[in-house]
C-alpha cells in the first residue's frame, strides 16, 4: 500500500510541474506574438484591409507602430487583390 501511495505522490508530482512548464512555455511563446495597438485602431485596420493582412502586419512590425502596421496591412491588401 505504501509503494502504491508514493507511485501517485511520484505521478502527482511530475504532473503537477509539466503543468508549471506548460503555463511558462504558454506565457514566452505567447509575448512576442502580442502587439498592443490601440483596440479600437486595430478593429479599423481590420474592417479595411481585412484580418489577416493587420495580423501580419503586427507581426513584422515593432511594437506600438501604428503608422507601420497601417502601411503594411495596406501594402499586402493591395498585394493581395492586385494577384486576383
Amino acid at each position: 500500500m505504501a509503494s502504491q501511495l508514493e507511485g501517485i505522490f511520484s505521478w502527482g508530482i511530475g504532473l503537477t510541474g509539466l503543468l508549471i512548464v506548460a503555463a511558462v512555455g504558454r506565457q514566452l511563446v505567447r509575448a512576442p506574438r502580442d502587439n498592443p495597438i490601440p483596440h479600437e485602431e486595430r478593429r479599423r485596420l481590420e474592417e479595411r484591409y481585412g484580418r489577416w493582412a493587420v495580423e501580419t502586419a503586427v507581426s513584422v512590425c515593432p511594437v506600438d507602430d501604428v503608422e507601420c502596421v497601417e502601411r503594411e496591412a495596406r501594402r499586402l491588401s493591395e498585394a493581395r487583390l492586385s494577384r486576383r
